[in-house]
């Protein structure tokens, strides 16, 4: 683009230097009392500039030339062929119609004929409808991936919050702690730490009681028959009876106090 531009700019100036006297004659053709004083190229606009001044006045004006008027085959190029076709006095009034202003200029499109005019209307037309056709498929186009950006965000923010919810969790029960085991009783931790407590004294009153119970599994020493009874022991359950059933069985042994037998 940069190569182009510069090209371009060659050619008009190039042009313009060439035909820098028929310029001069229709720009003061156009403007009486004017002289040209100044003239170059813009190089912002790619202009070929005529500055023209006025002595009695001391006005001046700036006549730019585009490059198209410049080289197109219809316009200047025609004139300089043949200084009579009408294009030269179409310059003329173009430049007359603008005397008042202080910049004046001269492009293709204001040299164009009627037909040439509607050409170019209808030309720009189909340009014009193309461009907004294009640029109506870049905004749908732009729409359609802003749609699918935001479809995108909530899917990834539906995904974060489950994500969140699933790290919650095992936070949560962390923090709770375990549950009673199903079938425990509540106090069941309790009394095994209470047993963990008293172990020591447990054992000795485990082992003080031993010789207790071992006398209550013992099974009871029976007397011997006609033995004297202790007093203050306790008398087997049983034993009396049976000595007894037998002495009545009997019918001739002794009594027990020692005494004689009835008879």
């Amino acid at each position: 683009m940069f190569r182009d531009r510069v090209v371009s700019m060659e050619q008009t100036q190039e042009i313009g230097e060439k035909h820098i006297d028929l310029l001069t004659a229709i720009a003061t053709e156009a403007l009486p009392g004017f002289s040209l004083s100044e003239h170059g190229l813009e190089h912002e606009q790619d202009l070929y500039v005529l500055t023209v001044a006025n002595a009695a006045t001391g006005e001046t004006r700036r006549i730019c030339f585009t490059r198209m008027v410049l080289s197109d085959a219809d316009r200047l190029q025609a004139v300089v062929k043949d200084a009579s076709v009408p294009m030269r006095g179409r310059m003329v009034d173009l430049i007359r119609a603008q005397a008042a202003r202080r910049e004046i200029l001269v492009s293709l499109r204001q040299l164009l004929s009627d037909e040439e005019r509607l050409e170019a209307d209808e030309i720009d037309g189909e340009c014009r409808r193309k461009n907004e056709a294009a640029l109506a498929a870049r905004r749908a186009e732009e729409e359609r991936r802003g749609r699918e950006r935001r479809r995108q965000k909530q899917a990834e923010d539906a995904r974060r919050q489950a994500q969140r919810e699933r790290e919650r969790r095992p936070q949560a029960t962390q923090t709770e702690g375990p549950g009673p085991q199903p079938g425990a009783s509540p106090g069941e931790g309790g009394g095994r730490r209470r047993r963990r407590r008293r172990g020591g004294r447990g054992r000795e009153q485990t082992g003080a009681a031993a010789p207790l119970q071992q006398q209550a599994q013992a099974p009871p020493q029976r007397p011997e028959a006609g033995a004297p009874q202790a007093p203050g022991v306790p008398r087997p359950p049983g034993g009396g009876r049976r000595r007894r059933r037998r002495g009545r069985r009997g019918g001739g042994g002794p009594q027990p106090g020692g005494g004689p037998v009835p008879g």
